[in-house]
Parts: structure tokens; sequence; C-alpha cells
């Protein structure tokens, strides 16, 4: 105490080296009580200022005799500008998480509450400056701060460029959390938007960190925003020798039961091209969850292969075959046929009820086409008649007669009621559709 009081300096500077330990835990202990309780992570800032003005007033009462007046202005100026801002982000947390989250529903950019808090800390300290410090030149402060701000802007400009990328993704909303978007070649669900980057879960379960100027350069293409609703494509390639509504009728049998698949809008099968060995078939579907395209891609081919499996279609080989002759094949007319017996035929349902359904003609006697049971191929069709068509060997062809039907009978989109049938005519009664294969 003899060394103490005899070496003012000595006593000051270790009080200041007391202050500092002082700030320092309990900046360490905000900072750990931080992660654990909502209210003080909420609170973070005013407590980190609270704890400067603690550390102020214990070395104003260790040292009262010390720049008093200065020490106790800039102590008044610290009161004020604290329980302000304290009181100013109580209202922030009423206001933002809430009344307008909590209340009223609405769905905040995550950076607007941080941004807007700190304008609000900024214009504070700015004003109870002014008032504490009347004297004080605010002008050249801000002057001063302008200058800074330039130099420091030039320096990190890449970092601000971020910052305010980041700014305006939270104010136009391209994308929200737990969306999922494709950057360039990447893509992944939205787990978090920051000051700087924006970070993707990718299908690898990766985290991939994309700075928001370049989010904000990029081309973002959202899957989930405005509705979740994507189109899936799975292509096949089938031998020429199956009629394309048959595969038709396949592939769309294939689509109905998988998971993720949706019912409406219901799925279509395009005929994309056709090909050296095989004509390329398109089932497109719909689903409303873009992250398991891959595995509903993987069941439907997987559910392709059993049913080509089940019908006897084999995928062909891509082949190529070189004809030395061939002997010219006499084109067919209608009516044209060998008198020795009925030509193998069949009669295969497209649309309707009874879709995927056939009846196989074998010339031994007419067939029948109904409603009632006794028909060969009975319909349920209720805008077909009980007796509606016949289908006959006759002169050397199949020919389609109507039986007097209330609806007619229509092949190829005209009424007809005797008709000399050709290979894959189209027969329609009612909401039914067949077609004549031979």
């Amino acid at each position: 105490m003899i060394l103490l009081g005899g070496d003012p300096r000595l006593l000051t500077n270790l009080t200041v080296l007391g202050s500092v330990a002082v700030v320092s835990l309990l900046i360490v202990v905000i900072a750990a009580l931080q992660k654990r309780f909502f209210w003080v992570r909420q609170l973070a800032f005013p407590l980190y200022v609270a704890a400067g003005v603690a550390t102020l007033e214990i070395f104003s009462r260790l040292q009262p005799a010390y720049q008093a007046e200065a020490v106790r202005r800039v102590l008044g100026w610290a009161w004020l500008f604290l329980g302000l801002i304290t009181i100013f982000r109580l209202l922030g947390l009423y206001l933002f998480d809430v009344h307008l989250t909590a209340k009223r529903e609405l769905r905040l950019p995550p950076l607007l509450p941080a941004v807007t808090m700190t304008l609000v800390y900024l214009v504070t300290a700015f004003v109870t400056l002014r008032l504490t410090f009347p004297k004080l030149d605010v002008t050249a402060l801000v002057a001063t701060s302008a200058v800074t701000s330039l130099v420091l802007g030039l320096a990190l400009q890449p970092i601000l460029g971020n910052f305010f990328a980041g700014l305006v993704i939270s104010i136009e909303k391209p994308y929200r959390i737990n969306d999922w978007i494709k950057v360039g070649e990447q893509e992944g669900r939205v787990a978090a938007i920051t000051w700087r980057t924006t970070h993707l879960r990718t299908r690898d379960n990766d985290n991939l960190v994309i700075p928001n100027s370049k989010m904000a350069d990029e081309r973002v293409l959202n899957y989930y925003y405005p509705h979740p609703v994507h189109r899936e494509k799975v292509r096949v390639g089938l031998p020429y020798g199956e009629p394309p509504y048959r595969v038709r009728r396949i592939l769309l049998d294939c689509a109905a039961g998988v998971p993720g698949v949706l019912d409406k809008p219901a799925p279509d099968v395009l005929l994309v091209s056709f090909d050296p060995s095989a004509i390329l078939y398109e089932l497109r579907v719909w689903i409303d969850d873009i992250a398991q395209s891959h595995h509903i891609a993987s069941d439907l081919r997987a559910r392709i292969w059993e049913e080509l499996r089940r019908e006897g279609i084999e995928i062909p080989y891509p082949i190529q075959t070189l004809e030395i002759t061939r002997p010219p094949r006499p084109r067919l007319e209608a009516g044209d046929g060998e008198t020795a017996g009925p030509r193998p035929a069949r009669l295969y349902v497209a649309e309707g009820p009874e879709r995927g359904r056939s009846l196989a003609l074998d010339g031994a006697g007419p067939a029948t086409v109904g409603r009632s049971r006794s028909c060969a191929l009975p319909l349920s069709d209720p805008n077909v008649s009980k007796e509606h068509l016949r289908l006959s060997w006759e002169d050397g062809a199949w020919v389609m007669a109507d039986l007097g039907s209330s609806k007619g009978t229509r092949v190829n989109g005209k009424p007809a009621e005797r008709e000399v049938l050709r290979p894959f005519d189209r027969i329609a009664v009612g909401d039914t559709v067949m077609i004549f294969e031979s």
C-alpha cells in the first residue's frame, strides 16, 4: 500500500489493467451465455455495452480524482446510450418477432431486423453524443467517418458487395430458407442466408457456401417458388414393332402408384424421335419435391423394366442391319387377301374404362362388341349400346358393321355403318376407342 500510494501512475495502470480484465471476463461470460439462452442472444449488443459501462463505473470509483469531470460526462453519455438502445432493442423484438412475425404471420427477410437495429444504434449514438457534449463538432466526426468509410469501402469492396447483394436478396426474396434452388451447375436446399454468403445443402448432404455477390450475378432457378410442383422426365427406347398406343398405355400404367408421383397434373407420354434402333419415348410425370427427383426417376425406371418384361417387350440394343437383297412386297388394299382363310387380327382397347384389354379375332364366327355380357368384348361404357357392332371375315377382309346403335360408330373419326378395316384403324364407340390390329 505504501508503494502504491507513493506511485500514482502505478496505481492508475493497475486500475486500468483490472478494468480491462473485468470487461474481458464479462465479454467471455456474455458470449458463453449467448449460446445457451435466447434472451441473452437477442440482447447481446446492449449487454456488451453494459459490460463496458460497468467497467468504466468501476474505474471511476477506484480513481475518483482521475479526470473526474471528463469521466463523469462520459459515464453520463454511456448510461443514456445504454438505456436508449436497451429500450429500442426490446421494441425491435416486439415489432419483428411478435407483432409482424407471430401476429401478422409475415415472413421477414433475415437481414432486415439486423440492418434496422444497426441503423437505430448509430443514430442513437450520434444523438446522445450531441446532447451530452453540446460543444462536440459532430459534423467533423461525420466528415471523418465519411473519409474513413471511403477508404474502408475501397479496401473491403468484395465484402461490401456481398453484404449489399445479401441485403437485396433479403428484400426481393428470390429464394427463401428450405427452397431448393439451382445456381449454375450447383443445386441444393437453402440452409442459411447470412450477411455475406448463402449456404446450400446438396444432395450429398454437403454444405455449399456461395458468396451473395455471385448469387446476384448468376441465374438462380428456384424449384419451390411460386410452387413446388416440378415435371420429371424419363426416356426409354422401345422396338419399332410395338405400336405407340400400346407403349403409351404401358408407360402410363408404370407411373401409377409410384411414391412421389402426383395424380394431378396427370402423367403423359411423348414420342420423341425415331432413332436408328428404337423409337424414343418420354414419360413425363409431376412431383412436388425436387429433392426426391433422383429416387422417383429410379423407381420409374425400375417399374418400366418390370412392366416391359411382363408384357414380353425387350428394350432394343443399338444394332445395324445390312440388307443385300429384298424381294418386292406388294401393297395390300382394303379387301385384298388370301381366300384360303381369315387373317389373324386383334381389337385393342386404347381408351375407355376397359383400356388395355384386347379381343383376338380368328374368323371362326362373327364377334360382337357392346354392353351385353354375351358380347365377345363386353364394355361398361354407358354410351355403348348392348350390341353395338359386329366384326366378321367377309370376302377376304375384316368388316365392321354397326348393329343400329343409338350413338353410332366412328372409324378414323368418320361415321360408319359398314367399313372394310385396315390395320391400325381406330374404331370409336361412345367414349371408348379401339384399334384394329392385323
